[in-house]
C-alpha cells in the first residue's frame, strides 16, 4: 500500500502530537510508500522554519531521533492507494483538491480535544454530568477523542510512542512514590497546569524527565483538554505503574483504549490503591500483574507502529481496487 500523508502546513503549527506520532508510526511500518506531501521538515530535525523548542512538549519523545527520509524519485506522487489528511483542519487549512484526483481513498486525522472550538460540537454524558465537547468533524476519518457510538467511516485511533522509548524495568532505582511531573488534578492540587505553553514544565532534558518517571513506582495521569495524552505512554514506557483518575467515566472509543489500569476518583481512593500495590518498597503480584500487562498493551496498541498498522488495516478495507 502506497500512502500519501498531507501534513500541517502553518511553520507555527508543526507540534501537533497526533499527526506527528501516526506520521513517525507510518514511515516506520510503510517505509518509502508512505509520502509526506509538503514534506514535514521537523520530522527530519529540520527546525530552519520551526524552532524544536517551541513545539508542544518541546518535540520530546517523538523527535528525538529523525525518521527516515526519501529521495525526490521516492516522493513522486503516483500509484497513491490513499490519501491522509494530517491535522491542519484545526488550524484552517483546507484540503488541496487538485490531488484528489490520485485516488478516491481520503481519510482525515481529527486530533481535537474533547474541549476548546470546532465548528461541530455536541453534548455527552460524562459520569452523573452533561458537558458539550467537540464531536466528529468528518465523515470518513480517525479521531483520538471519540465519544460518539454508530458512525460508519469513524475509527478510533491515538497517540503512540515510538519503540525506541521503551525503557527495561529496573525497581532498583525507584525511590519516590510518583513522578515530580504529575498533573495537578491528577493529585487533587490546585490547577495550574491547563492550556499550552511550559510554565508548569519541570525538565528541560528529555531523559531527566525519563529518569524522573523510571525512579517512580507510579506515574499518575488524568484528563485535561482531552482523555488522550502522550504522558500515559511515556508513563508507562518509563517502566512504571500508570494510574489514572477517573479512567472510568471515559467512553470506550476514545482513546486511550482498553487501558487495562486502576481508576481513582479520591484522594483517599488514590492512597489506598499505592498502599496495596506496594509495600515496604516492594512491588507486590498485583503491582506486577499492572505492570506487565500495560507493558503488553504499550506495545500492541500504543507505539507509533501498532497505531499505523491500525489504520493501514482500516483503509485496505476501503481501498480502490484497481483496473
Amino acid at each position: 500500500m502506497r500512502i500519501l500523508f498531507i501534513p500541517t502546513v502553518n511553520p507555527d503549527k508543526q507540534g501537533d502530537l497526533l499527526e506527528v506520532s501516526l506520521l513517525h508510526g507510518l514511515r516506520s511500518v510503510l517505509g518509502e510508500n508512505l509520502i509526506d506531501y509538503p514534506r514535514k521538515k521537523i520530522m527530519y530535525h529540520d527546525f530552519s522554519e520551526t524552532k524544536k523548542e517551541t513545539l508542544h512538549g518541546r518535540g520530546n519523545t517523538l523527535l528525538t531521533y529523525p525518521i527516515l527520509d526519501l529521495s525526490e524519485n521516492q516522493r513522486k506522487l503516483q500509484n497513491i492507494d490513499a490519501i491522509i489528511y494530517g491535522d491542519g483542519h484545526m488550524y484552517g487549512e483546507g484540503k488541496m483538491k487538485e490531488l484528489h484526483s490520485l485516488t478516491k481513498n481520503i481519510w482525515v486525522i481529527d486530533g481535537h480535544d474533547l474541549h476548546g472550538n470546532a465548528p461541530r460540537k455536541i453534548k455527552i454524558k460524562e459520569g452523573d454530568d452533561e458537558i458539550e465537547v467537540i464531536g466528529v468533524q468528518f465523515k470518513k476519518c480517525f479521531k483520538r477523542e471519540l465519544v460518539e457510538d454508530g458512525l460508519d467511516l469513524v475509527f478510533p485511533t491515538g497517540f503512540g510512542i515510538p519503540t525506541h522509548r521503551i525503557r527495561p524495568i529496573c525497581f532498583s532505582k525507584k525511590d519516590q512514590l510518583f513522578q515530580k511531573t504529575a498533573p495537578d488534578n491528577s493529585t487533587f492540587g490546585e490547577v495550574k497546569d491547563l492550556g499550552g505553553g511550559f510554565i508548569h514544565h519541570k525538565f528541560t532534558n528529555e531523559e531527566d524527565y525519563y529518569d524522573d518517571l523510571s525512579r517512580s513506582w507510579f506515574g499518575l495521569t488524568c484528563k485535561k483538554g482531552g482523555w488522550d495524552c502522550l504522558r500515559h505512554y511515556e508513563i508507562i514506557a518509563a517502566g512504571t505503574v500508570l494510574l489514572f483518575r477517573d479512567y472510568n467515566k471515559k467512553h470506550p472509543l476514545c482513546s486511550p483504549q482498553n487501558l487495562p489500569c486502576l481508576s481513582y476518583s479520591t484522594k483517599d481512593e488514590l492512597e489506598k490503591i499505592m498502599n496495596r500495590l506496594v509495600i515496604n518498597d516492594k512491588p507486590t503480584d498485583e503491582y506486577l500483574y499492572y505492570l506487565n500487562e500495560q507493558r503488553k498493551w504499550l506495545y500492541n496498541v500504543g507505539t507509533t507502529e501498532a497505531r499505523a498498522l491500525e489504520i493501514i488495516k482500516t483503509i485496505r478495507n476501503y481501498e480502490t481496487p484497481k483496473i
